[in-house]
């Protein structure tokens, strides 16, 4: 049996489609092979939500973790902090990696942090093993999209250090199919690159596909997840504004991250009642929120390096048959507008997302229509037993 070591800074019980694709990845793992994983304990967003038991599963395979602490802390709002604990994180890995005597024949790594995939690199030179680098987002360029740590200087380092990594490993998996497109532009063939998009387990989907009532008196607009640079809200507010007074829609947000107090005083400073804000969910909660809406949002900076990626949330929505409605360009609209699961605009056309969720509001045979389209495309495209068969394939070919 193959020894697997998976490296990833997040990870079960945090929340968020980072830590989420690791715990599944790992599950499946554990099925096939035998698998280790080195992470941090948890505290994205922070730690104190982890000290409630909800959080942990009894019947998680502990046992095949280990957890490294860390000092910093106090991150999530200040980007230096943020790097520091990048910097710590990376340094505690690589003593770890250096003092093991275990044996490994793949190391499976997760970026960002682009200093994780560095990791990656050095454990595949000490350990002797292949490198699969699993990317979920590309860094530098997901850092000049939100406008920080521009300089020159900088970016040279982080694009000679990704193509480094690019260059080494020996299989890179994408979350996103532009994803491929954007490395190869950087002088890789894709022979080497393969695309697992984030999915949803079987039993999640089977869930998803339960019969909702669509004929309601109220209808809920439900956004969930990081509410950060990335992510563009403040057209979401402004809906909420626009159907203040109309009682047939409210709107909800399950958010955590840099900007969630900012939007909780966007919402008071407009004395918004039709919208309602809640702290951060296990992921059970967050799907029995999203049984109990009816359409989801999504919204996304303007800024090329976002026209590559799909939420993970957008691949939730779809695998709970969600009607999708929201601003953004490139991938995610071509998916979700292609797919027949919703309808989204870009950053100049706002007014067009008030007149269709209008459209949703009143037409439930419409919403109907999404949701099975939704479904659908979750059950066909999203699923981890399914699409992990790739990863199974991937690993045979090191023979």
């Amino acid at each position: 049996m193959k020894k697997i070591l998976l490296i990833s800074q997040n990870f079960y019980p945090e929340i968020g489609s980072a830590a989420n694709r690791m715990k599944q990845l790992f599950r499946l793992f554990h099925e096939k092979y035998d698998v280790t994983m080195y992470t941090t304990a948890p505290h994205y967003p922070n730690r104190a939500i982890y000290e409630q038991e909800e959080f942990w599963e009894e019947d998680f395979e502990e046992e095949a973790v280990y957890r490294i602490e860390t000092k910093i802390q106090q991150y999530e709002a200040n980007l230096f902090f943020r790097f520091l604990l990048y910097l710590e994180t990376f340094c505690r890995f690589i003593v770890k990696i250096m003092r093991t005597k275990d044996h490994f024949d793949v190391i499976y790594v997760s970026s960002p942090p682009i200093s994780v995939a560095l990791v990656g690199l050095i454990a595949k030179k000490r350990l002797k093993a292949k490198l699969i680098v699993d990317i979920r987002d590309l860094w530098p360029e997901s850092f000049k999209g939100v406008g920080k740590f521009n300089s020159r200087f900088f970016l040279f380092f982080a694009y000679q250090l990704e193509k480094s990594i690019y260059r080494k490993a020996d299989e890179i998996i994408v979350n996103s199919e532009r994803f491929a497109t954007y490395i190869k532009e950087q002088g890789y063939g894709t022979a080497k690159i393969t695309f697992i998009p984030n999915a949803l387990t079987n039993e999640e989907l089977e869930i998803g596909n339960q019969d909702v009532p669509i004929e309601k008196e109220k209808m809920t607009v439900i956004y969930t997840g990081n509410i950060g640079l990335a992510q563009e809200l403040t057209s979401f507010i402004r809906m909420a504004a626009f159907f203040q007074n109309n009682a047939h829609v409210q709107f909800k947000v399950i958010g955590y991250g840099m900007k969630f107090q900012k939007l909780i005083e966007a919402v008071e400073k407009k004395h918004l009642t039709n919208v309602v804000i809640k702290p951060p969910e296990t992921r059970q909660q967050v799907m029995e929120d999203l049984m109990n809406a009816d359409i989801a949002f999504v919204g996304l900076a303007p800024h090329k390096a976002f026209e590559l990626v799909i939420p993970g949330k957008v691949i939730d929505y779809m695998g709970f048959g969600l009607p999708i409605i929201g601003i953004a360009s490139g991938y995610c609209k071509d998916v979700v507008n292609g797919s027949n699961t919703g309808f989204i605009y870009e950053h100049s056309n706002e007014e067009k997302m008030y007149q269709a969720l209008k459209h949703l509001l009143e037409n439930r045979v419409l919403c109907r229509e999404i949701r099975q389209n939704a479904q659908r495309y979750a059950r066909n495209n999203y699923c981890w037993e399914a699409n992990f068969k790739q990863i199974e394939e991937i690993i045979a070919g090191f023979e």
